[in-house]
């Protein structure tokens, strides 16, 4: 853990897409921390609990370590309670959950939104693609974007983690808002270089200062409160168009294009080398709100679009949107050609680009897998509740009684 704490500048460490996030917030002067655990997001609390329980550490280190607040939290919606309540004080906050996590924590969410924060507040969750992990449903935490107007990132390396989540300090401070870092199975728990930056060293004090305006949900004021949440997602689409954080990378003469985000864009580059292909690619780091004229503009210049994502068309969708508002004459695929259900892999993107290309694809990338059914559900080796439900089975007849529960690591 010690490595994580290093304030040797251009320093390059071997990380988890998780412990990148630490090192992020860390490098952006986080002063409270909470969490509910759920992979494939506990490695982000247990890293900073680690931390904080670390003992004979060289000075510098120590006293970072004594610069954050860390807690377990009962659930995901009082980690939430509790890290916007520091927020509110000035605090730079943090919470970390699972994609499930985030249900439980939506009944704050919703009115936080109206409120806004003061110091910057991130949420991070982690979306279960594949159902790999610890998810009983493949959910897609991207349209909690809609219900909440709440602004996404979504990276794609280890490296792209730290950056994100140091940006996401920033950007939720500049705006008054609170930010979400969208992970996926295979970036929370993909290793990779992660060069280090400066860790900031501003001393914050907590301080709570009663605001009615932005504190008292209750109508008629919240009504105004509704307007103006609208009006700053406006304000950060203009923003948006602009920042680098979305980027465009030109291709040939090639009329085909490809929008992508996170995990798949690392597919897709891959998938591009191995056909020998030279497209345009745009890929996205904010996946809400989105750059529409950014978008425009790519798309005006194309024939055909490939949207590239996994699980629901959530990016598709508004795509299609932006061609058809922008009166773009471009034919747009998706989920015709990329699977809507399970995880994305770089033969199955290779597969789809070929066939979005027209090309005749042949060796492995060719090949289509037949769906063969898994194993049967069973605990982990090591996990200790082997021996709970080992006492069990020996106390009663598992074929006589009804157990239910979750997976819940």
């Amino acid at each position: 853990m010690e490595k994580l704490l290093s304030k040797k500048i251009s320093e390059k460490e071997f990380l988890l897409g998780n412990e990148a996030i630490v090192r992020g917030a860390i490098e952006a002067g986080v002063s409270f921390v909470t969490t509910y655990p759920g992979t494939p997001a506990s490695e982000i609390g247990d890293t900073f609990f680690k931390i904080k329980n670390q003992k004979s550490l060289p000075a510098q280190a120590g006293k970072i370590k004594n610069s954050f607040y860390f807690e377990y939290s009962t659930n995901e919606k009082v980690a939430l309670e509790a890290a916007a309540g520091a927020s509110f004080s000035g605090l730079r906050s943090l919470i970390a959950m699972k994609n499930f996590g985030l249900n439980v924590a939506s009944d704050f969410l919703m009115p936080l939104m109206s409120s806004g924060v003061n110091g910057g507040l991130v949420i991070v969750v982690a979306d279960d693609v594949g159902c790999s992990s610890s998810a009983q449903f493949e959910e897609d935490s991207r349209p909690y974007s809609y219900l909440a107007y709440l602004p996404i990132l979504e990276p794609a390396t280890p490296q792209e983690c730290k950056d994100f989540t140091k940006f996401a300090f920033e950007f939720s401070e500049k705006f008054k808002i609170p930010i979400m870092i969208r992970t996926t199975t295979r970036i929370a728990l993909a290793s990779g270089i992660v060069k280090f930056e400066k860790i900031s060293e501003i001393k914050r004090k907590a301080k709570f200062v009663k605001n009615p305006l932005q504190f008292s949900t209750m109508p008629p004021r919240v009504l105004e409160m509704h307007r103006e949440l609208i009006e700053k997602i406006k304000k950060i689409q203009k923003f948006l168009e602009k920042n680098k954080i979305n980027k465009i990378e030109s291709g040939g003469r090639s009329r085909l294009g490809i929008i992508t985000s996170g995990i798949s864009y690392l597919y897709v580059r891959e998938a591009l080398k191995e056909l020998n292909l030279d497209l345009s690619v745009l890929k996205l780091g904010f996946v809400y709100p989105l750059p529409e004229k950014k978008i425009a503009n790519f798309i005006k210049k194309l024939q055909k679009v490939l949207v590239v994502e996994e699980l629901q068309p959530y990016l598709e969708r508004e795509i299609k949107r932006i061609a058809n508002d922008a009166n773009c004459k471009v034919k747009i695929f998706g989920k015709d050609l990329i699977p809507e259900v399970g995880e994305l892999k770089p033969e199955i993107v290779t597969s789809s680009i070929a066939k979005f290309a027209n090309l005749k694809l042949t060796g492995p990338g060719a090949v289509s897998v037949p769906f063969s059914h898994a194993r049967r559900p069973q605990f982990c080796p090591g996990c200790p509740y082997w021996l709970v439900f080992g006492a069990v089975k020996k106390a009663v007849n598992p074929n006589e009684i009804v157990f239910g529960g979750e997976i819940g690591c």
